[in-house]
């Protein structure tokens, strides 16, 4: 048998030239791809998005040219140095080489030392606080979001006060509500498990994490602003996703971002309209309670045809009145439908876990839930079957003994009937 271990290969002109013209059809081939990453990226909505985009740019060409070159020298390696046909002698053997080793460490470790600086200096630019942030007509407020399986739940704090002296709060539900150069900073918490609070078209993500269930979990934060995207019309509406598996249902864990062409149509188009509706619910307990249960989560688990929720991670709301009287021995369909919403552990469907989220005077913002609020969702869930065990025709004073019963509050039913006419939202005596 020969000993080649001595030998030293040689590189053909054939090689050569396969590896030019490798090379420039990697340089094409990525000069193409980059071509195309708007297209498939979402639009730049965001100040912060085209740092974002930049930085992807340069790590898909870094990457892409480590990937062409090693794949090409493994293909020429395996076309040009292949043991010839019929060749038993061994390889042949080479020892340390102290240079190519510094080169091939050196290299590497300075591209990496780049990437990480390049991406440290775009967060840092991308999260620094804004001097003025969540201005509406001349004021800054805040603005909370909740995560919870699974939905978000978006609060605004207005800093306006109603006749009672208490702050109005808007809650938006699973959509974020803004518009061109207002600068946002939210504060998110979890109610459960971590959550991840993604814009893609404004490229920012944050986590939510778990803390004291007391506050509501640990704060975190997220800024961004919206910027006007060329041939896009508004408003416009952008989606939340999560991005941190969550659970059985962290696919449906979705909102949207609605963003105004400038201050003027977001005051006049959700502003000042959800302080009006706050100011002046409709009389009919029903119609307030249709309105109320959309502000909450209450979709993100449940299925319910007259409003169009198929979720089913929890039971199904379907016909619920036409069974709640039957649910627990000696209790009126009233008394386990508002048990069910304030102390939902009191009560497991069967085939059901308990993951209901609590509500109550005593929760805090998305949760939070007064005493008047609870009879009006009650009073909508008893229209919600064909033969209901509710007592409809007496409900002013079913619905709040039921409550009184339970929690030992008393309700205000007039609250529905002054507050369409005067303006005026009356509250829950918590004796």
């Amino acid at each position: 048998m020969n000993d080649n271990r001595n030998r030293s290969p040689s590189i053909s002109p054939g090689a050569v030239v396969v590896a030019a013209i490798f090379l420039l059809v990697s340089v094409i081939g990525i000069n193409w791809f980059t071509s195309f990453v708007p297209v498939v990226l979402p639009p730049q909505a965001s100040a912060e998005s085209k740092s974002v985009d930049d930085l992807f740019y340069v790590l898909v060409i870094i990457g892409g040219i480590v990937f062409f070159l090693i794949q090409g020298m493994l293909l020429i390696s395996v076309i040009f140095f292949r043991a010839k046909s019929g060749d038993q002698s061994d390889g042949p053997t080479y020892h340390g080489n102290p240079l190519l080793e510094i080169v091939w460490t050196i290299i590497p470790a300075g591209v990496v030392v780049f990437l990480a600086v390049l991406s440290f200096n775009v967060w840092m630019q991308n999260t620094e606080p804004k001097a003025t942030v969540n201005m509406i007509d001349g004021n800054e407020i805040k603005i909370n979001v909740s995560g919870a399986r699974y939905a978000w739940t978006h609060t605004y704090q207005t800093g306006r006060l109603d006749d009672n002296g208490e702050q109005i709060v808007i809650n938006s539900g699973d959509k974020l509500h803004t518009y061109i150069g207002q600068n946002i900073e939210l504060e998110l918490r979890t109610q459960d498990v971590i959550h991840s609070y993604w814009v893609p078209a404004m490229r920012v993500k944050q986590d939510l994490l778990p803390g004291n269930p007391a506050t509501g979990g640990r704060p975190t934060e997220l800024r961004f602003t919206p910027v006007r995207v060329e041939d896009e019309t508004y408003p416009a509406a952008y989606p939340i996703v999560c991005a941190e598996l969550c659970g059985d249902g962290h696919g449906r864990m979705t909102g949207e971002v609605i963003v105004y062409a400038d201050e003027s149509h977001f005051l006049e188009q959700f502003y000042e309209p959800a302080i009006y509706a706050i100011l002046n619910p409709p009389a009919d307990p029903v119609l307030r309670g249709e309105i109320l249960i959309q502000e909450y989560i209450c979709n993100s688990c449940h299925t319910l045809d007259s409003l169009e929720w198929s979720s089913r991670t929890g039971p199904s709301l379907n016909g619920i009145a036409d069974r709640a009287g039957e649910r627990v021995p000696g209790q009126s369909a009233e008394e386990y439908l508002v048990q069910s919403i304030w102390n939902s552990q009191a009560f497991t469907v069967p085939g059901y876990t308990e993951q209901m989220a609590a509500f109550g005077p005593d929760q805090t913002d998305a949760n939070a839930m007064n005493a008047e609020q609870l009879y009006a969702i009650t009073a909508y869930l008893c229209t919600q079957g064909e033969q209901t065990d509710c007592d409809t025709e007496n409900q002013t004073t079913a619905i709040p003994a039921a409550i009184k019963t339970s929690f030992g509050l008393d309700v205000d039913i007039t609250f529905g009937q002054s507050a369409g006419e005067a303006g005026t939202t009356e509250t829950a005596d918590e004796g």
